[in-house]
C-alpha cells in the first residue's frame, strides 16, 4: 500500500476508535460523524491505491462507486449503506439533530464493516 493511502486508512481507523469513544461516552451524534468519516477516509484510501482521487464528498462516493463498485470489486450493499449514513451525518452537523444510540450503533457497527472491506479488497 502506498505511504498516502497508509495515511488515509490510519485517519480512517481513528475515526473509527473516536466514534467508540464518543459512543461508549454518551455521545450518539459525534460517534456517527466519526463513523461517517471513517468511511470517507477508506475510501479515499482505496482511491488513492488506484491513483485517484477526488476533492469533495460526492466526488469520493461517486468515484468509488464508479471504481469499486460498479465493477464488482465492492459489495454493493454495503456501499449503499454506507451512503444512506451521510444525510443524517448531515443533519447532525449542520442541522444540531440528535442521532439517537440506536441509530450510532448501527452506524459505528458499519464504519467497522466498510473499513475492514476495503483494506481487504485493497490488500488481495
Amino acid at each position: 500500500m502506498s505511504p498516502r493511502s497508509e495515511e488515509l486508512l490510519a485517519g480512517a481507523r481513528d475515526r473509527l476508535g473516536a466514534a467508540r469513544v464518543a459512543l461508549s461516552a454518551g455521545f450518539p451524534s459525534n460517534a456517527a460523524s466519526a463513523a461517517y468519516y471513517a468511511m470517507l477516509y477508506a475510501a479515499r484510501a482505496a482511491l488513492s491505491e488506484e491513483g485517484r482521487n477526488a476533492k469533495t464528498h460526492s466526488g469520493t462516493w461517486g468515484l468509488f462507486h464508479e471504481t469499486f463498485v460498479a465493477t464488482g470489486r465492492f459489495d454493493s450493499e454495503l456501499y449503499a449503506a454506507a451512503q444512506r449514513t451521510r444525510d443524517l451525518r448531515e443533519a447532525s452537523d449542520y442541522e444540531a439533530v440528535i442521532v439517537p444510540h440506536a441509530d450510532a450503533e448501527r452506524i459505528v457497527e458499519l464504519a467497522e464493516r466498510f473499513v475492514s472491506a476495503v483494506v481487504e479488497s485493497t490488500t488481495r
